[in-house]
C-alpha cells in the first residue's frame, strides 16, 4: 500500500514528543509573564499533544510492523520483534528513534 512509507508514523512518536516539551518548557518559562490566558492556551495546546501522541503509539506498532518488512527485503538487517513495543509510553520515544537510526543506517531513509 505505502511501500517505504511506514516510518512515517513511527517518526511522529519523537516529534511530538519534542512538541509537547518545547510547549510545556515555554509555559513553564514564560507562563507568568505571558498571562493566563496564554498559558492557559499553551496547557490545552500540550494536551492536545498529548492525546494525540497516544493515538499515533496505538497506530506506530502497525505501521512498524509493515515497516519491518520493508526493511528486512532491502536490507541485511531484521528488525527484532522488541521494536513493536513501540506503543508502551515511556518506551515509545526511545525505541521509535533508535529504530529510525538503525533504519537509516541500512536502509537510507529517513
Amino acid at each position: 500500500m505505502y511501500p517505504g512509507r511506514w516510518w512515517i508514523p513511527v517518526l511522529a512518536v519523537p516529534v511530538l514528543f519534542l512538541l509537547w516539551l518545547s510547549v510545556k518548557l515555554v509555559n513553564l518559562a514564560f507562563g507568568l509573564s505571558l498571562g493566563p490566558r496564554v498559558s492557559g492556551y499553551l496547557v490545552e495546546t500540550a494536551s492536545a499533544l498529548v492525546a494525540v501522541s497516544y493515538a499515533i503509539s496505538l497506530f506506530a506498532p502497525f505501521a512498524l510492523y509493515h515497516d519491518r518488512g520493508y526493511v528486512s527485503e532491502r536490507s541485511e538487517w531484521t528488525p527484532t520483534l522488541l521494536s513493536l513495543f513501540v506503543f508502551v509510553p515511556l518506551l515509545n520515544v526511545p525505541i521509535a528513534t533508535l529504530y529510525l537510526v538503525r533504519r537509516r543506517r541500512f536502509v537510507g531513509a529517513p
